[in-house]
């Protein structure tokens, strides 16, 4: 079963490559990890020492994890910490913030021997997995090996319980091999539940991203700084955070149309994926507006959108915004996480797909904290709606920082949800390897 495993496991990747090269994300350096082959320098940091392993695939899900991984620095201070992803982007995130104090690695890949490697190489006593990170092979061996293996700000999205409902049969025995699930609302734990979960082994403790969102703040010199930096003065900013393909031509057409009521109104493009960049900035020119790519703008620039093309920089883009709109909910993607901007008090507002969030985007529509559109042709009308009346914005935004503020205990719960596990987790022999 191992050998049929692996090589389903490798006609996929080999299915999956010319998209990956088309989009630049293959090849980048992190590939000789992915194998399970670490460099000599990080082996001499572990210093053959039993590690706690948090693993999260990408940029949403490292900055979820940011107040766990800094809890869990904080409180284990004599065991190091591994921190695991798999896009350069959220490796990128990754090594900004823990660089020094957390050890960071590319994720295996599923396949046995890349697994067993890894394994070796980073003798974990526990395995934590962020959000719905469940590959077979990582879970079979870790566990194999007296592992515990825990889910932690575990979520399953209406459309994922659909899917795995279908292959219920094949799904149940891997979930059974999971020791916790500390799982981010009550729907989520049904969910797991229903597919398989043992009920014992699955708890509620809400959602990191509700701690994540109150990171770290712009200083208000910062944006001054930012604002002269980019030539505002006061005029409407619309900021878009993590658009996909399909979304940047939709908010270019709203622009214009607020522009009709507000002609100095300006808009900052965040792709979701860097590699857009180019194809983003080509889109604006052929619309007939002027744009510049914000790392290098200066106060002389004139521009009428602005493209973000670095990892980290959204929060002090959100920090200068009139109202924000969260990308990947305009398109059957799910959205993105809209917390980041609701923390900054901002008017936060969202298409209709924004399932991968759908707790935290009922919490802030029922609080009226943000404003949901139907479809792509109501943005415009919402957009200068909201522009006509600021003292009705700003009472949104106000309600959403309330709300963020209210929910905020989750990162805590996890710790000591997770503590007990690591008491009795592995003990690595000396020779291991």
């Amino acid at each position: 079963m191992a050998l049929l495993y692996d090589a389903l496991v490798i006609l996929g990747l080999l299915c999956a490559a010319p998209a990956a090269l088309w989009r630049r994300r293959l090849p980048h350096r992190g590939w000789s990890m992915r194998l399970g082959r670490y460099p000599a320098a990080l082996l001499r940091r572990l210093n053959g020492r039993p590690s706690i392993w948090l693993h999260a695939v990408s940029v949403g899900e490292v900055l979820a994890a940011h107040p766990l991984i800094e809890a869990l620095l904080r409180v284990h201070v004599d065991t190091p910490l591994v921190v695991s992803t798999v896009t350069p982007g959220g490796y990128e995130v990754a090594a900004k913030r823990w660089s020094e104090r957390a050890i960071l690695v590319y994720f295996p890949l599923d396949l046995h021997g890349c697994v067993r490697r890894a394994l070796k190489a980073l003798r974990p006593k526990m395995l934590l997995l962020v959000e719905s990170e469940l590959w077979p092979a990582v879970v079979r061996l870790a566990r194999a090996q007296g592992v515990p293996v825990l889910v932690v700000n575990g979520r399953v999205s209406p459309r994922t319980f659909e899917r795995c409902r279908r292959i219920a049969r094949w799904v149940r025995p891997l979930l059974r091999q999971v020791d916790q699930w500390l799982m981010q609302s009550r729907e989520d734990a049904d969910r797991i539940i229903a597919l398989g979960a043992p009920p014992d082994r699955v708890q509620v403790t809400g959602s990191l991203k509700w701690d994540a969102s109150r990171g770290v703040r712009p200083t208000a010199q910062a944006l001054r700084e930012l604002a002269v930096q980019l030539g505002l003065g006061g005029e409407p900013l619309l900021v878009a955070g993590s658009t996909h393909r399909g979304e940047e031509a939709v908010l270019l057409g709203a622009l214009k149309t607020v522009r009709a009521a507000h002609p100095s109104a300006r808009l900052i493009l965040a792709p979701r994926h860097l590699e857009r960049v180019a194809e983003v900035e080509g889109l604006i020119r052929r619309s007939g507006l002027t744009v510049t790519r914000l790392s290098s703008a200066s106060s002389a620039d004139r521009w009428d959108v602005g493209v973000v093309e670095t990892f980290g920089q959204l929060p002090q883009y959100y920090s200068v915004a009139t109202v924000v709109f969260i990308g990947g909910s305009l398109i059957p993607h799910g959205g993105q996480n809209p917390l980041e901007a609701a923390s900054l008090g901002k008017p936060v507002v969202f298409g209709p797909s924004l399932h991968n969030f759908s707790a935290i985007a009922h919490q802030l529509l029922a609080h009226h904290a943000a404003r949901q559109v139907a479809h792509a042709g109501e943005l415009s009308g919402l957009l200068r709606e909201l522009l006509a009346d600021p003292a009705s914005a700003a009472a949104m935004g106000q309600r959403a920082q309330e709300l963020t503020e209210r929910f905020q205990g989750a990162t805590q719960r996890t710790v000591d949800a997770v503590a007990p596990w690591l008491q009795g987790g592995r003990a690595w022999p000396a020779g291991y390897g």
